[in-house]
């Protein structure tokens, strides 16, 4: 009696053994296929799912069907003044490849929001932060164009001053890309091949300075620097691949191919961990760090009054040693 008891909980055993290595088998190409939800659903990431031989997710090269999405770049206002583009490359490049109305016209939150998640892998919540205030300011329509992203509306919201590459809307243009503002941001590289967390946010500093001097509107609360330094950690969490600070690492070429072309670099990785919002405030928590100074969340209530600025003029960085006694 004793050995089959000892017998039935052996099967039972290999059973279960058998069932847990199953759970953590499945496929990549079923674990990692894109979740599309019905229409006027906002749809959600891709499930990362690790097994034994891959416990840690990485990043891939995105397949790209050139019959299909193949590059053509176009400009806000060309075509006749047809074609519509955003100040952010990111969401350009989507246009320039057809993952979404290579118009930039008539788009709706929903093909915007599943482009966003099947090319960079960008958290649905990251995803929110950015589409739905932008949607919200325009009365919620089926559809916006790609220029909605940049005008009054949206300005010290989701569009913020001290760019890394684009002026701020106070100033003058601010949809097309400042190449000299990009020039600076590349050579901020210390070792001329890549860009550390710390690299950028010497340049936002650099640019926070700038701003300060320049737009006679700056202000700059724990909303305002959020919103700015995004546009530096989502670079990095968005197009870093393996290198010399692990899978973050931006190359400079990647960035100047990005950012003048408004096209996928040729050595894109695309992420299997989607990326989300604890992330991005990781990375912009570090860069205020860096500078020397502290984002508040949530916001307090005066964030929004003119002339508020909690970033210092001079940075940690740039201060001299204290000599310790």
């Amino acid at each position: 009696m004793l050995k089959l008891q000892s017998l039935s909980m052996f099967i039972l055993y290999i059973l279960a053994s058998t069932a847990i290595i199953k759970a953590y088998t499945i496929p990549t190409s079923i674990s990692q296929e894109p979740l599309r939800g019905p229409p006027k659903h906002r749809g959600h990431n891709e499930l990362w799912v690790p097994n034994p031989t891959h416990p840690i997710p990485y990043k891939l090269p995105l397949p790209i069907d050139e019959r299909v999405n193949w590059f053509e770049q176009a400009h806000n206002g060309s075509r006749d003044g047809y074609y519509k583009r955003s100040s952010c490359p990111a969401i350009n490049m989507l246009a320039n490849r057809g993952y979404i109305h290579r118009s930039g016209r008539n788009i709706t939150y929903e093909s915007l929001a599943q482009a966003v998640r099947d090319v960079y892998n960008f958290g649905d919540d990251n995803i929110m932060v950015v589409l739905d205030p932008t949607f919200e300011a325009h009365g919620w329509p089926s559809y916006i164009d790609l220029d909605f992203f940049n005008d009054d509306a949206v300005q010290n919201n989701i569009n913020c001053p001290a760019a890394p590459t684009r002026n701020d809307r106070d100033i003058g243009e601010n949809v097309n890309i400042n190449t000299t503002l990009l020039e600076s941001l590349l050579n901020s590289s210390k070792d001329g091949a890549t860009l550390s967390l710390e690299d950028l946010a010497e340049h936002h500093h650099l640019r926070h300075n700038q701003s300060v001097l320049e737009n006679p509107n700056f202000r700059f609360g724990s909303h305002h620097a959020i919103c700015s330094l995004a546009q530096y950690t989502n670079l990095v969490g968005v197009l870093g691949r393996q290198g010399k600070y692990g899978l973050s690492t931006l190359y400079v070429e990647d960035l100047r191919h990005f950012y003048l072309n408004e096209d996928l670099p040729l050595a894109y990785m695309r992420r299997e961990l989607p990326y989300y919002s604890t992330e991005a405030n990781n990375l912009i928590d570090r860069m205020a760090h860096h500078i020397g100074f502290l984002i508040e969340r949530p916001y307090p209530p005066n964030d929004q009054d003119p002339g508020i600025d909690i970033e210092p003029m001079v940075a940690n960085y740039e201060k001299p040693c204290q000599a310790i006694y």
